[in-house]
């Protein structure tokens, strides 16, 4: 489920996107490349401009269920802001991609200099981990709970 809060262009004034594109690059990104690895360290992270990457999530003895598939607009990696810096999910280029790549430390570094950019980077990434960890939690019931995850509350 994207909303419209957990975009970047939804998410950030027109004055703190433009500060946070000065730490990004564009990439190119062929379908099957892994973006990352659940347990590594955490430098990077996208936003998705075309194309579609998968989130996954280690489950001991059985082959890593996707728990998530994001788009356009949508942010890819959010380990990247809160220490140990390292990742929470494992992500996987479905199509090929073109993203936005923004260097991790350049980003928390442009972030703890101007505090208002800080506080709206912060709170569009934790609404942006809030929704994973919905998705996650539903998605792992159906995969493994008795009875799926039920109607919603």
């Amino acid at each position: 489920m994207t909303t419209k809060a957990t975009t970047l262009v939804g998410s950030l004034p027109a004055a703190h996107r433009e500060r946070l594109m000065h730490v990004a690059r564009e990439v190119n990104i062929p379908q099957g490349t892994r973006l990352f690895e659940e347990g590594h360290r955490a430098d990077r992270f996208w936003v998705v401009r075309t194309g579609c990457v998968t989130l996954d999530i280690h489950v001991p003895g059985r082959r890593s269920p996707v728990i998530e598939t994001l788009g356009a607009g949508q942010l890819v990696g959010w380990s990247w802001l809160f220490a140990p810096f390292v990742w929470h999910l494992g992500a996987e280029a479905m199509t090929p991609v073109r993203a936005w790549e923004f260097d991790a430390v350049a980003a928390r570094l442009l972030c703890q200099d101007d505090p208002v950019l800080g506080a709206a980077v912060a709170l569009w990434v934790g609404q942006v981990v809030s929704l994973r960890l919905h998705t996650t939690r539903t998605r792992l019931l159906d995969l493994y709970g008795p009875y799926g995850s039920g109607p919603a509350p």
